[in-house]
């Protein structure tokens, strides 16, 4: 496979998870890659195992909802890579270490603060990047949403708001930079592994997937993979769901 030779791109959010294993498959299809994350450990061993396949691999550790980071990684990317052709825009989440809550008890502070992880730093990578995509006239840039966007969340209104302005934001800027040769969607992502995830709540989501199960990273990062390549030339503004039917609920009979 060869469907990313000489392409760079950068992860956000690479250490575990969907951003290794869609970083995995760009590396094994050519690409070197920037690797971002915020644990310094994962991020290690996961250069370690792209450096085995042969990639070029950098690694940017740090927080993209620092704007000075974020631009100071930018820079950095571009000094030893030259360009970034490809984004995985990944990092987000939920709280951390703070309560899901209902939006009329939680402290506004950390509906900001979730807000921003799952808005505001992808929005602030996005600005970066995009300019020398731009310039160049290349680029693919994929933003990675939730089912919550669609659904709306319980007690996780704050981490649902702010996957859901993604869509606008992709839906805007895609707008702006088609004519330039780059590509921008959003992907709605359901039901993937989650070590956090209790055995009811995993219960519950494979009952409503069409396919009764949990999603395998590697099914993920194939399709953000194909997202990120030439051969999703023709598919711009999107936002596109990779759920096994989630956001396609079943109907009582």
């Amino acid at each position: 496979m060869t469907a990313f030779r000489d392409r760079i791109a950068l992860v956000t959010g690479a250490g575990q998870g969907i951003g290794k294993a869609t970083a995995r498959i760009l590396a094994s299809g050519g690409a070197d890659l920037a690797l971002n994350d915020l644990n310094p450990k994962t991020l290690r061993e996961t250069k370690a195992e792209l450096e085995k396949i042969g990639a070029h691999v950098t690694s940017h550790e740090g927080s993209v909802t620092d704007e000075n980071f974020v631009t100071d990684m930018i820079d950095d990317v571009t000094r030893k890579h030259g360009r970034i052709d490809l984004l995985l825009n990944n990092a987000g989440g939920g709280p951390a270490n703070i309560p899901w809550q209902g939006f009329s008890e939680c402290d506004f502070s950390h509906f900001r603060e979730i807000f921003e992880l799952n808005f505001f730093s992808q929005a602030m990578v996005l600005h970066k990047v995009l300019p020398g995509m731009i310039e160049r006239g290349y680029g693919k840039v994929v933003c990675i949403s939730s089912i919550s966007a669609v659904l709306g969340q319980e007690y996780g209104c704050a981490y649902a708001s702010g996957k859901l302005a993604l869509h606008a934001l992709v839906s805007s800027v895609s707008k702006e930079a088609a004519r330039f040769g780059v590509n921008i969607n959003a992907a709605i992502l359901g039901n993937p592994p989650h070590h956090t995830r209790t055995d009811e709540r995993q219960n519950y989501l494979d009952q409503l997937s069409h396919l009764n199960r949990v999603g395998d990273l590697e099914e993920f990062g194939s399709a953000l993979a194909f997202l990120l390549s030439d051969d999703a030339s023709y598919i711009t503004g999107a936002a596109i769901p990779i759920d096994g039917g989630l956001t396609n609920p079943r109907m009582n009979e």
